[in-house]
């Protein structure tokens, strides 16, 4: 079994690391582009990233790990993805269903539906950006991780979080910044026309203490036309189930694997 498996917004593929030894398997976690490798990344191939994240050029870029997994076809190819990682594998997943066996979401979105909204939301994603390019990256942290919904990562265990913080700050104010203006919310296309395109197994995971991804998740999971999909609402967690609470999560996720 492979897993190809997309970080969040500020992290890097080393995040995963505590998470996958809890749910087994081989998986391949590059850094998404506007994210300077972290040099602790379990990937198994090294990467050469672009600050260029458009939806067309996620889309590229994931194909491209697709094709590096060193497995063989007839094993099952499962792609994952957390946060911003989980609106990039919809994305490709809807373009190229064929291409994955199961499908993994961790906190996810399928886009902002309004239009207007939706321009709102751009316009924020760039004076965010802006101010990320004159502050740096280190004064964003400080105030990136103390909204409600970063705030409660400072559950996850402390060896994990200081791992996790020593990564971010490895980032370049630019790639953080294109990342947002070109892959933020306000930039993604509207999914939610697209998910019934979905028929391989999916998991959907939310903490239940994430109240806004939690109602998104329970409103996906009618879209799909899939014969079997799950969504799992990880108690105690909040944004970041699978690191908030590893062990639970990593069981659930588990018992999906082996049914899917």
């Amino acid at each position: 079994m492979s897993i190809l498996a997309l970080h969040g917004f500020t992290g890097c593929g080393a995040d995963f690391a505590p998470f996958a030894q809890l749910c087994g398997g081989e998986w391949h976690c590059p850094e998404l582009p506007g994210h300077e490798l972290c040099g602790l990344s379990i990937c198994s191939t090294t990467v050469s990233l672009s600050n260029s994240g458009r939806p067309e050029a996620m889309t590229e870029f994931i194909s491209e790990q697709r094709a590096t997994l060193n497995t063989p076809e007839s094993s099952p190819h499962i792609l994952l993805g957390y946060s911003m990682g989980a609106r990039a594998a919809l994305l490709h997943a809807t373009q190229f269903p064929e291409a994955w066996d199961a499908l993994i979401l961790i906190s996810a979105n399928p886009g902002i539906e309004d239009e207007t909204m939706r321009t709102q939301r751009r316009s924020a994603d760039a004076d965010l950006a802006d101010s990320i390019e004159r502050g740096g990256v280190d004064t964003f942290l400080e105030y990136w991780q103390q909204t409600p919904l970063i705030r409660s990562q400072q559950n996850i265990p402390a060896d994990w979080l200081v791992a996790m913080q020593a990564n971010r700050q490895k980032h370049k104010a630019e790639g953080l910044a294109n990342s947002l203006r070109q892959f933020g919310q306000g930039s993604f296309p509207n999914l939610w026309p697209s998910l019934p395109k979905l028929k391989m197994p999916i998991c959907l995971v939310s903490g239940t203490l994430d109240t806004k991804y939690t109602r998104i998740g329970e409103r996906m999971l009618p879209s799909f036309d899939s014969p079997r999909t799950t969504h799992l609402a990880i108690d105690g967690a909040s944004h970041m189930p699978h690191l908030e609470q590893a062990e639970e999560t990593a069981l659930a996720i588990r018992s999906f694997l082996e049914q899917a």
